[in-house]
């Protein structure tokens, strides 16, 4: 791929995505993976977004290292051990047209599915939380699972950005791992991950420092109708 053009628009949409993520907590993974299946086919975009993210969630760890909840680390990355095997099985088997149309699906699902009360503590239930998101998050590029049950925890905003992202780095070192093994090669899209990478630990510090300028209501909103879109287009082009 390695063109001008087209890591220019993934070096913009990483900037993007980390800034979103550090300052509203949510939709920054979904404007990354967009940008990526816009200019990568879907399997490829879906093993490259484990990787890609890599500069944004590694500085939101750091920016936020005080208010990690750590019992819910620990507990939580046991749970993808199981499920990122179960996702690679399913990843393997499942055809290019099925997955985008089952991944619009899911989007469709997480645009507009009424909000579920989570009562969990941060014990065995994360754990159970670890394996769902690992192994939808390993089958689609993402995971769906974890943000929203954090949002509904008693966490604190802050407290909330450092334990998603710790949780997800540990979480995307071993679907990456999980990929490379099953045959994908990072090394050939060396070019793709540094340019994420930088932008990434630039946006996060860009997105910390950021003032919004539009209530958090109203970006949910402008997010659900983006999220929409894009399952709109997989389900489009599974079934053309």
């Amino acid at each position: 791929m390695h063109d001008g053009q087209n890591l220019l628009i993934l070096g913009a949409a990483s900037l993007a995505a980390s800034a979103i993520s550090a300052c509203f907590s949510v939709g920054g993974g979904y404007v990354l993976f967009g940008a990526l299946t816009w200019i990568m086919p879907l399997p490829t975009a879906i093993a490259m977004q484990s990787v890609l993210s890599f500069g944004s969630l590694v500085s939101r760890t750091h920016a936020f290292w005080a208010e990690i909840d750590w019992t819910i680390v620990r507990n939580f990355t046991a749970g993808t051990l199981v499920g990122v095997g179960a996702g690679l099985w399913l990843f393997a088997r499942t055809p290019e047209r099925v997955l985008a149309v089952l991944l619009g699906l899911l989007l469709f699902v997480l645009a507009w599915a009424p909000a579920i009360r989570w009562r969990g503590r941060a014990g065995a239930s994360y754990f159970g939380v670890g394996i769902a998101h690992a192994v939808v998050s390993t089958l689609f590029g993402l995971g769906a699972i974890l943000q929203p049950v954090l949002l509904r925890s008693s966490l604190a905003r802050t407290a909330i950005v450092g334990t998603f992202a710790t949780c997800i780095i540990l979480l995307e070192t071993i679907r990456t791992l999980g990929y490379a093994a099953t045959g994908f090669s990072y090394a050939a899209w060396w070019p793709e991950i540094l340019v994420a990478t930088v932008t990434g630990l630039a946006g996060t510090y860009l997105g910390k420092r950021m003032v919004p300028v539009i209530s958090e209501d109203h970006f949910r909103f402008v997010m659900r109708l983006f999220i929409t879109l894009l399952g709109l287009r997989f389900v489009q082009k599974g079934l053309a």
